[in-house]
């Protein structure tokens, strides 16, 4: 079985690292016909496989829905600036295109000013976001941008607590409109605080362990914060882990880094996840905030995309 186990993680790293974006179905063919067995588990077949916006570097809306649309994604969470795009028209490019909208990321999400930083103005903030999210009919909203509001907190004790409160009174906010909160654990590079599973639970717990609030692992991040990248989708667990975001040590696309998928989706297998999957690709020449691409940067982007969402796909339906 190791031997077995072995040759399908080659086959479809070695074909990823051959050939990005150009799916590979003989080699991974020939992997599966090798009797690798991956964990059964039915439901995850129902997994949302999605994207988020951000990664496209693209800011006209006919652009990225095309985008979108060509990978083979049906879904995307959208991250444009609430105070830019107008819900009605984000929502009715995604019933043009048939790509639905899973969710909402304000991305910029950090106080305008120091002293802005603050709870109340933090709670005020994403209570905008909430309803923005709200005009855009997605069932979920996040939160992780919360930990740049607690710069005037005195130590890391301080602005943990800080972070909860906010996390209670906005699921208390969220309740009455329906909309399911996440908080996603980043590394340190990202955010200040909540970069690892246990701070997520920590924060969940602080809260009060509001049934609307929900949690996200990142595969790059638990990558970086994390001593291992099994443990922390147990911790967390298939009912409170709401979404899983895919991108190689690199940030790269499935193969080019060192990740083992195929651990990861077994373990999220185990757990009974069946929820949100995002690819949050940025190719190596294209670091987050220096988007958008050019056209031979944004071919390998879609490359890397197809092929990743292609593994995926057939680690789903074996």
């Amino acid at each position: 079985m190791n031997n077995r186990r072995k040759f399908f993680k080659q086959s479809v790293l070695a074909s990823a690292a051959l050939a990005v974006g150009n799916f590979a179905g003989f080699a991974l063919e020939n992997s599966l016909n090798s009797e690798e067995k991956i964990t059964e588990n039915k439901s995850i077949k129902q997994m949302t496989l999605a994207t988020i916006s951000w990664t496209f570097g693209l800011d006209d809306l006919d652009e990225l829905f095309t985008k979108v649309k060509e990978i083979g994604y049906t879904g995307l969470q959208f991250c444009g600036d609430f105070k830019k795009y107008k819900a009605e028209e984000v929502v009715a490019k995604s019933k043009e295109y048939g790509i639905a909208l899973t969710s909402y990321d304000p991305l910029s999400c950090k106080p305008d000013t120091d002293e802005d930083a603050t709870l109340e103005k933090s709670v005020a903030f994403y209570k905008q976001v909430i309803d923005y999210a709200l005009a855009l009919g997605v069932p979920m909203s996040t939160l992780q941008g919360l930990s740049f509001w607690t710069k005037n907190q005195p130590n890391y004790e301080a602005s943990m607590e800080q972070i909860a409160q906010a996390v209670k009174q906005l699921s208390d906010y969220a309740k009455g409109k329906n909309i399911l909160l996440s908080y996603e654990a980043c590394c340190h590079y990202e955010v200040p605080q909540a970069q690892t599973a246990d701070e997520l639970l920590r924060i969940y717990k602080d809260a009060g362990s509001p049934s609307n609030v929900k949690l996200v692992l990142d595969s790059f991040h638990m990558n970086i914060t994390e001593k291992d990248m099994i443990s922390p989708i147990k911790a967390i667990g298939g009912d409170l882990l709401y979404s899983y975001h895919v991108s190689d040590s690199g940030r790269g696309g499935i193969g080019t880094g060192h990740i083992d998928y195929l651990a990861q989706f077994n373990t999220l297998k185990e757990v009974g996840f069946n929820d949100l999957l995002c690819f949050e690709i940025v190719i190596a020449e294209c670091r987050p905030y220096k988007l958008p691409m050019n056209k031979e940067q944004m071919e390998e982007f879609v490359k890397q995309s197809k092929y990743s969402l292609n593994i995926w796909k057939t680690m789903m339906n074996t």
